[in-house]
């Protein structure tokens, strides 16, 4: 790997992804992975009956990840 590689390297960064509730006006902790930050939107919607969705590390909501309460159970339905 070449030096220009490596700085390359550095300088790039793990995307980040939160659950954010807009009701609430609050987002979770930090994940690197967006299936985990889903789920956590997933067990607030279901906890507390908001709708809520998943940010990145711009607090730009992802197109397509919004989440309802109950929609866990409707995706395990056959």
């Amino acid at each position: 790997m070449t030096i220009q590689e490596q700085e390359i390297a550095e300088r790039r960064w793990a995307p980040a992804y939160k659950a954010h509730c807009p009701r609430c006006k609050t987002s979770g902790r930090t994940f690197s992975s967006y299936g985990n930050a889903e789920q956590a939107a997933q067990g607030h919607a279901d906890k507390y009956g908001h709708v809520t969705h998943v940010i990145d590390q711009y607090g730009i909501r992802i197109v397509g990840s919004i989440r309802r309460p109950g929609d866990a159970e409707a995706a395990a339905k056959p």
